[in-house]
């Protein structure tokens, strides 16, 4: 009896709960539609207030709120929320690039397999084959070519991640974008990034970061699928030398390489900063070579010292094609790299990086310029006596360069402490 009140009691509350979810199932798509395309409108109005921005001064604005003063100065139209009342991400890139998004209805960032957030994304051409890092061999090389870090393709070809650098702020963002899906894309989680390298076969990226005052100094594995990413020092609190703690510790870091192996593995130089000038010799040294193996365990070693490899850590290797797999064009910029000379006649090669540095001098590249340039100099006043008056002059012009670097924006810490160091030498 009992059983029959409670289900002709049930019957007419089942009725209603499906009728309410058979209209909010109907009416639900329409209002999410509905939302995109508000939100489509406002990101549009923005994007038309930082084009007048960029016609007007050159340059784009450096935030939000910058863009905000700027649209009530002209009493034009701007919006700082999207239609699910969260805050617009805008993004500035450089002088002309930069993206304009909202997180959607959860909020979060899109990931593979999700739909594109909805946005524009002015950040010019994508290579159509971007460079790949030489993973054949499964060698653990000294240091990777460096021109790798201005702009690379995944194993599979489906993703190319690229360093910006904003030359005013120092700013540096690393962005992944699809190959296969138009305007999706997805933004590493610091605002410090310097270097970084694809983890061989996987939609995984590792990159070093510093010198940010949100997020703490480290070497990141950034897992794309999960949209999750983890600072692989922080993981060790053993290690007493290396401690990432709070954000007001800070290391030199520089990736070394990754390997092909199973699980695959990576190393990275790292050292705490103890002062403002750091002896790149010191710092290529095996006891600061850190190795990680990435399996369900992620394993920290610290390999023995090796005389016979020191002699190979600190050298000029990381200029050229040494890591880079055939195939791959790159962009404008790595092209103008690879196509500089590391040997031959040394007077027209000076010329050639020179100019490089020069022509290049706000990108992600001009930092590792100089400091090629700084070791040409000192090669050269080596061979001409450095106390020679050609040896001196040579020193001098080295000098000069290492100064310069060490007060580059755009250059990540360690080169700006190498750049101190250098320029105090005598």
């Amino acid at each position: 009896m009992s059983f029959k009140r409670q289900t002709l009691i049930f019957g007419p509350i089942a009725a209603l709960c499906v009728a309410a979810s058979w209209s909010f199932a109907i009416h639900f798509k329409p209002i999410i539609l509905r939302a995109r395309s508000t939100t489509l409108a406002f990101i549009r109005d923005n994007d038309a207030l930082v084009q007048s921005h960029v016609r007007e001064y050159g340059d784009t604005p450096q935030s939000l709120n910058e863009l905000r003063l700027y649209a009530l100065k002209n009493g034009l139209h701007y919006n700082a929320f999207d239609a699910w009342g969260e805050r617009l991400e805008y993004l500035r890139l450089g002088k002309v690039n930069y993206t304009i998004r909202s997180f959607g209805a959860d909020g979060v960032q899109n990931r593979p397999g999700e739909a594109a957030d909805p946005g524009v994304f002015r950040w010019g051409p994508m290579v159509e084959h971007g460079l790949q890092y030489n993973e054949r061999d499964g060698a653990m090389f000294a240091r990777p070519s460096v021109v790798l870090f201005a702009g690379a393709d995944d194993s599979h070809g489906k993703w190319h991640a690229k360093l910006f650098v904003d030359p005013v702020s120092g700013i540096r963002r690393l962005l992944v974008r699809s190959r296969e899906r138009a305007n999706f894309y997805m933004l590493a989680p610091h605002d410090g990034v310097e270097e970084f390298l694809w983890l061989p076969g996987q939609q995984k990226i590792i990159f070093t970061a510093s010198q940010s005052e949100r997020y703490s100094d480290g070497v990141y594995v950034w897992d794309l699928l999960k949209d999750e990413s983890f600072n692989l020092f922080a993981l060790d609190p053993d290690d007493s030398d290396i401690d990432p703690g709070t954000k007001q510790r800070r290391l030199y870091l520089a990736l070394s390489s990754v390997r092909v192996s199973n699980p695959p593995s990576l190393a990275v130089f790292a050292e705490p900063v103890d002062q403002l000038m750091l002896d790149p010799k010191k710092f290529f040294h095996p006891k600061n070579l850190h190795v990680f193996t990435l399996g369900e365990q992620i394993v920290h070693l610290r390999p023995a010292a090796n005389a016979d490899k020191e002699k190979t850590l600190h050298d000029m290797s990381f200029l050229g094609m040494t890591t880079i797999a055939a195939g791959g064009e790159g962009s404008p910029l790595q092209k103008a790299w690879l196509r500089l000379p590391l040997g031959g006649d040394w007077e027209k090669g000076v010329i050639a990086w020179q100019d490089f540095a020069s022509l290049y001098g706000k990108t992600q590249l001009a930092p590792y310029a100089v400091w090629g340039l700084t070791m040409f100099y000192q090669e050269a006043a080596k061979h001409a006596g450095y106390d020679s008056r050609n040896g001196q002059i040579f020193m001098g012009y080295s000098g000069e360069l290492c100064r310069a670097l060490s007060n580059m924006v755009v250059a990540p810490g360690y080169l700006r402490a190498i750049g101190a160091w250098m320029g105090g030498q005598p």
